[in-house]
Parts: C-alpha cells; structure tokens; sequence
C-alpha cells in the first residue's frame, strides 16, 4: 500500500509542476502559428481545457468516498481520496481547474491576436488599394 501512497503523491507533484509551468508559460511564454490554423488550434485548445473541466468534477467526487473499514489502509485511503478531490490546493481539482484556464485563456490570446491581424492585414490591402488581402 505504500507504493500506492507514493504514486499517489509523486502524480500529484507533476500535476503541481505541471500547471505551474503552463502558468509560466502563459505570463511570458510566446508561440507562433500559422495563421490559417488559429481556429483550429484555439478550439483544441477549449476542447482540451472542457476535458480537464468535466475531468475535475469526476475527480471531486473522491471527496466523498465513505470510509469502507475501521482498519488503518482504509482510513488512509479514505482521507487521501478526501484530499486529492476537495480541491485543497495540491489536489486533481484545483490543478485540473488552473489547468483548463490556462488553454482557455491560451484560446482567447490567439483568437484576439488572429483578429487583430486579420484586421490589420485588411487595413494594410485596402490601403494598398489591393481589396481583400
């Protein structure tokens, strides 16, 4: 049962690190795409970031998963299942949820900047005299 514990918590460490390193990343992280694949990639990342959003009320449910025996393996279980879904802040909850406002927030800067572009590509043909870019 013990290596169930320690997989339990090293999961819960990478799960930690990785919604840290995507926040990081959204602060100052930078990405080029091509612009015929914006609408593409913006609404995988939405599909991705409603996973992680269904997948957290599934994992909340562990909070309460009833105690099935009085015997320590049991009890241990029992309030590391309660801790991993109450959303304590190291738990699948709150990690799935920063998780899924990272891609979301992702889809929005891509669909702004995409806009901005097509605008600014459209200003630039018209200007040009060119029509539609």
């Amino acid at each position: 049962m013990t290596s169930f514990f320690g997989n339990f918590y090293e999961t819960i460490d990478r799960v930690v690190d990785k919604a840290a390193l995507a926040s990081a990343q959204n602060d100052v992280g930078s990405m080029t795409v091509d612009p015929d694949k914006v609408d593409e990639i913006a609404a995988f990342f939405r599909e991705k970031s409603q996973m992680l959003f269904d997948r957290s009320m599934d994992v909340q449910e562990l909070a309460n998963v009833k105690t099935p025996g009085r015997d320590p393996v049991s009890l241990g279980s029992t309030k590391v299942f309660g801790a991993v879904g109450s959303g304590d802040g190291n738990g699948y909850v709150e990690n799935y949820l920063k998780l899924a406002k990272v891609l979301e927030e992702a889809a929005d800067a891509l669909e702004g900047n995409t806009r901005q572009w097509r605008v600014n590509d459209q200003d630039s043909a018209d200007s040009l005299g060119g029509g539609k870019a």
